[in-house]
C-alpha cells in the first residue's frame, strides 16, 4: 500500500470510543488488519538502528556518554508544508537566554500558538529533528509554532530547562500583536521529554493561559520507584516478534539514563514538575491530545494517565496508533501515522474557541 492510500486507511478506518471525558481514538495498522502486529514501516526503522550504546557505568554517565547517545538521536524526514515563513530569535527568559525557532503559515488574522518542545531525554533531541514535523503543523492547524531550544542536561539541569519553556510561552503571551497569535489561543506541545515539559508547563500555568495541550508519548512518570502497574501483559505480539521487542526495548533500556542525568537531587524525582505523575489535581488542566503507538513503552502511563485526566473533568482525546513505536511524530513524510497526528492535533486547535 502506497503512502497516500496508508494516510487515506488511517483517516477512515479510525475507530472512536467514548468514556466520560475521555475519547479514544484508536488508528489501524494500515495495510494489515490481524491484530498484534508491527507497523512495517516502523518494524523496519527499529531493525535499522545500531545496537543501543552500553556506557561502562549507567549510574555515573560521562559527557563522552553522553555526546554518544546525543549523536544517535534523530531521524530524516521531509518537509510536507507549503507557504510557512521561518525566523530565528534569542528570547529573554528569567532562566535565561532561549533560542527559538518561529514558523509562520499563510494567515489573514491572529491565529493560535503552541510553543513546540521536542524530545530527547531531557539530555538530547534538537529543534532540528522536528522542523519539519513543526512547519507541517503550523499549515495544517494555521497556527504560529514556536520551536523551543531549551538548554540540555547536564548542562542545565532540571527545573532550568523547564523554566526556559514557560518562560517562552510567557513571553509569547506579552508579544502577541507581533507575533500575529491570538494570546486566547495558547497551546503548549511535545514529544517525549517534551511532553513532560509541556505538562510541566501546564502546572505551573496558574493564570489559565494554556487552552490545549498536544502530547506526543510524553514521559509522564520520572520517579522509577513509583509502580504503576507496568507489565508486558499489556502487549500483544502475535506476529514479529522481534520487531516488537526492539520497540519495547528502545526507550525500556535507556529511561534510566534521563533519571540520572537531568535532576539535580533525588528529592527532584519526587516534585510533581518532573514527575507529572505525582500532581495532586489535574482539575485546572487544558483541553489535553494526547498520541502514544502501541508498542511504545510509555504506552501504560499514558493510557492511565489520560484516564487521570478524564476522571478530573479535562476534555481528553487518546490517540492510539497500533503498530507503531515511540517517537513517530518526528518521521514526517515517512510515516503516514506522522502526518495523520499532525492533522488530529489541528483539529484540536481548530476546535479552541
Amino acid at each position: 500500500m502506497d503512502y497516500q492510500n496508508c494516510l487515506k486507511a488511517l483517516r477512515e478506518k479510525t475507530i472512536i470510543k467514548m468514556e466520560g471525558n475521555l475519547k479514544t481514538l484508536i488508528k489501524p495498522v494500515p495495510e494489515i488488519d490481524r491484530p498484534g502486529v508491527p507497523d512495517p514501516r516502523a518494524a523496519h526503522w527499529f531493525r535499522s538502528l545500531p545496537k543501543a550504546y552500553q556506557m561502562k557505568d549507567p549510574s555515573q554517565p560521562t559527557n563522552e556518554d553522553i555526546q554518544i547517545l546525543r549523536d544517535a538521536m534523530g531521524c530524516q524526514n521531509t518537509d510536507l508544508s507549503y507557504g510557512v515563513k521561518t525566523n530565528s530569535m534569542l528570547v529573554s527568559t528569567e532562566a535565561g537566554d532561549v533560542p527559538v525557532f518561529i514558523y509562520t503559515p499563510q494567515v489573514h488574522q491572529a491565529a493560535p500558538l503552541i510553543c513546540y518542545i521536542h524530545g530527547g531525554g531531557f539530555f538530547g533531541g534538537s529543534t532540528a529533528v522536528v522542523e519539519n514535523a513543526c512547519k507541517l503543523l503550523a499549515e495544517r492547524s494555521g497556527a504560529v509554532v514556536i520551536s523551543i531550544d531549551y538548554g540540555l542536561a547536564p548542562e542545565f539541569r532540571f527545573p532550568i530547562n523547564l523554566f526556559q519553556c514557560w518562560g517562552v510561552v510567557c513571553w509569547a503571551r506579552d508579544h502577541a500583536q507581533e507575533l500575529g497569535i491570538d494570546n486566547k489561543k495558547i497551546a503548549v506541545s511535545g514529544d517525549s521529554a517534551g511532553g513532560n515539559l509541556s505538562l510541566g508547563c501546564c502546572l505551573l500555568d496558574q493564570e489559565h493561559l494554556i487552552k490545549a495541550q498536544l502530547l506526543l508519548y510524553p514521559a509522564i512518570v520520572m520517579n522509577p520507584d513509583i509502580d504503576y502497574g507496568w507489565t508486558w501483559d499489556a502487549y500483544e505480539m502475535k506476529e514479529d516478534q522481534d520487531a516488537v521487542l526492539l520497540m519495547v526495548h528502545d526507550l525500556m533500556d535507556s529511561i534510566g539514563t534521563a533519571s540520572q542525568i537531568y535532576p539535580q537531587t533525588k528529592a527532584d524525582l519526587f516534585n510533581q514538575l518532573l514527575s507529572p505523575w505525582q500532581a495532586a489535581d489535574y482539575a485546572h488542566f487544558p483541553t489535553t491530545f494526547l498520541a502514544v503507538g502501541e508498542y511504545d513503552y510509555l504506552k501504560q502511563e499514558a493510557q492511565i494517565f489520560c484516564g487521570k485526566l478524564a476522571q478530573s473533568g479535562v476534555s481528553t482525546h487518546l490517540c492510539y496508533y497500533k503498530g507503531m513505536g515511540h517517537a513517530f511524530f518526528e518521521h514526517t513524510g515517512e510515516f503516514p501515522q506522522a502526518e495523520d497526528c499532525t492533522d488530529e492535533m489541528a483539529k484540536i486547535l481548530r476546535s479552541l474557541s
